[in-house]
């Protein structure tokens, strides 16, 4: 049996009501908590929950990524930046 999502670091969902979050319909959401905010356990918990192709999918869509936590999808789940929306995307000129 997969872990539940209460398994998963606090502080990653400490804005949403436990139990309400579903891990089919906020996978995309569970995913970059994970890789922006999660640790070694909380990804290990990931892979348990999720296919590694999953995990892909919606890390390419992720809209925003530091420049530390892009080098490591690429890595770590081997996705080229190129296909890395948050890549792609030009940040707005705040972020300057």
């Amino acid at each position: 049996m997969p872990p539940s999502i209460t398994s998963f670091s606090p502080h990653l969902f400490w804005d949403i009501k436990q139990g309400t979050l579903d891990p089919l319909k906020h996978r995309r959401l569970i995913v970059e908590r994970v890789i922006q905010r999660g640790g070694l356990e909380d990804l290990a918990l990931l892979q348990q929950v999720y296919k590694k192709e999953e995990i892909q999918d919606e890390i390419r869509k992720i809209s925003w990524l530091n420049e530390k936590d892009q080098a490591f999808v690429h890595v770590y789940f081997d996705i080229p930046y190129k296909e890395l929306k948050c890549y792609t995307k030009k940040p707005s000129a705040r972020y300057y």
